[in-house]
């Protein structure tokens, strides 16, 4: 999948402030509030941060925001009424830090997360899921599925009219694999892993909602020589494939369901592309162009809002967005009205196919006439053609095993070139965590000059003590040998003598 999602959050909260949640390399993850028509200052959230990260909003009115720092752990930042609250999630244990994929969400007071990591037994990517209860913290981490690697977003989140939640990936698996697969909350359990749809080449884009029993999945295919939008609608015991549009050049797509109405939108060519359909995918209505743009192409970001008229509460689905001179532009409720123009341009059309069919019977008579000149080349031509199919039949052996050829050639140029772009990521992120590294030795070097230092004046003040101490010494000692002396001399001569007798007696 070669789209990239998700530049951007934005938050409308119950009090009506729309929150816009964004990503840069110096500033880390901030965000900003629309006041007045125009975006305030950035406010910065979490600095020290990975350009991948999460936002949700709670029952409470709480925004929370799941990111990783650039030790590889995972923190969770939380926007209350006394400003932002860090905690660390989960410590990563790893040998290289990786930037994981980080989703959440959130059933009574249990937090779901789910993240990608690298499997060290493997070396391929898996998705993680891992509940954090306030009883038992955090359970033993459950592999759900594996992943398209060297994507940058493989899956995506959504939860139905029964809080379960349905995730959908692509995944590497005998060709390029869509799959999906539930999350039954209330037995707290996944269900099997269901594949979609299977490509030779990358898929450009997917989008998918979900609704009572129903799955609506959107995605474009990408061919040798056309690009397609394929609606794909799955319902117990029923599956089936829409191409709902062909073309060399598209870029991205989403899919909405909103007032019981089914919205398919894509961007191709500069022009945003739409159809709808009212009776939950089963027919769609004729695509028509609903905007079209000059330089700047709108971006898909992920739109939360509180509704009270919703069974749920809250809208939360991929929206597109402009942003132009700071005036945000939301494709949203402008673009869903349920068409009276498409009737108008249905009868429009009806108009032109009647002229087409008047202008036809005109010319039908000159036709006939020259059928039966065509008849008689059709004879020689048909000579020509056996002796072209025969060649033709040749040749398309050989066309057969050369685009054989280039398809793999297709897999493997894709594969290096997600690869390189990997490599160059994970190239900054190693760079950042070596400046960072450096500035912490440097800090260390510093304080152990600092620690020699102290040392080497303990050791002058000690080696002083030692002189002093060994001079005292040598006087006491000289001090004392001149009272021996003065004792020697006042003992008595004739007992001196006996002394030395009795000394010299006991020798002999």
């Amino acid at each position: 999948m070669t789209n990239e999602n998700y530049d951007c959050f934005l938050v409308k909260q119950q009090d009506g402030k729309l929150l816009k949640f964004s990503y840069d390399s110096e500033q880390g993850i901030y965000y900003q509030i629309l006041m007045k028509r125009e975006w305030s200052e950035n406010i910065s959230v979490y600095k020290d941060s990975f350009k991948y990260f999460y936002v949700l909003e709670d029952w409470n009115g709480e925004v929370h925001v799941f990111c990783q720092n650039i030790c590889g752990n995972l923190i969770l930042c939380t926007l209350g009424n006394k400003g932002w609250k860090y905690n660390t999630l989960l410590y990563m244990k790893h040998d290289i830090i990786t930037p994981v994929q980080i989703k959440a969400f959130f059933y009574l007071k249990d937090i779901h997360l789910l993240y990608s990591i690298i499997d060290k037994y493997t070396y391929s990517e898996v998705l993680m899921h891992q509940v954090y209860n306030r009883k038992v913290t955090w359970t033993n981490p459950q592999i759900i599925s594996n992943l398209e690697y060297y994507v940058r977003f493989p899956y995506s989140i959504c939860k139905d009219s029964t809080l379960n939640i349905v995730i959908v990936n692509t995944m590497l698996g005998g060709g390029y694999q869509l799959a999906s697969r539930s999350f039954h909350i209330n037995e707290g359990r996944w269900g099997k892993e269901e594949i979609i749809h299977t490509s030779l080449l990358p898929y450009i884009d997917f989008a998918f909602c979900v609704e009572r029993n129903r799955n609506h999945y959107l995605f474009i295919e990408q061919d040798d020589q056309v690009n397609r939008v394929i609606y794909h609608y799955k319902e117990i015991g029923v599956n089936k494939n829409i191409i709902l549009f062909e073309h060399v050049d598209i870029n991205s797509c989403l899919l909405m369901l909103y007032n019981e109405i089914l919205w398919a939108l894509w961007i191709c060519d500069n022009k945003l592309y739409g159809c709808f359909s009212k009776d939950y995918g089963q027919n769609f209505s004729n695509y028509k162009i609903y905007k079209l743009f000059d330089n700047i192409l709108p971006k898909k970001v992920v739109y939360q809002e509180y509704l009270e008229n919703n069974n749920n509460n809250f809208f939360i689905n991929e929206i597109y967005v402009m942003n132009l001179n700071g005036d945000i532009q939301l494709f949203l409720h402008e673009i869903l009205d349920t068409s009276e123009e498409s009737k108008l341009q249905k009868n429009k059309s009806l108009l032109k196919k009647n002229e087409r069919l008047n202008l036809k019977k005109k010319n039908s008579k000159i036709y006939f006439e020259k059928i039966e000149i065509i008849k008689k080349e059709k004879v020689e031509l048909q000579l020509k053609l056996n002796k072209a199919y025969e060649e033709l039949k040749a040749l398309s052996e050989d066309i057969k095993h050369e685009k054989s050829q280039v398809s793999n050639l297709k897999y493997k140029f894709y594969s290096e070139k997600e690869k390189l772009k990997s490599y160059i990521n994970d190239n900054d992120m190693l760079r950042r965590r070596n400046s960072f590294l450096e500035q912490k030795i440097l800090l260390s070097d510093n304080e152990k000059i600092l620690t020699e230092k102290k040392l080497a004046e303990k050791e002058k003040e000690n080696e002083k003590l030692k002189q002093q101490m060994t001079h005292e010494c040598i006087e006491n000692l000289s001090d004392s040998e001149e009272d021996k002396i003065k004792d020697k001399n006042n003992i008595p001569k004739h007992v001196r003598f006996s002394l030395i007798k009795w000394l010299f007696d006991d020798e002999l």
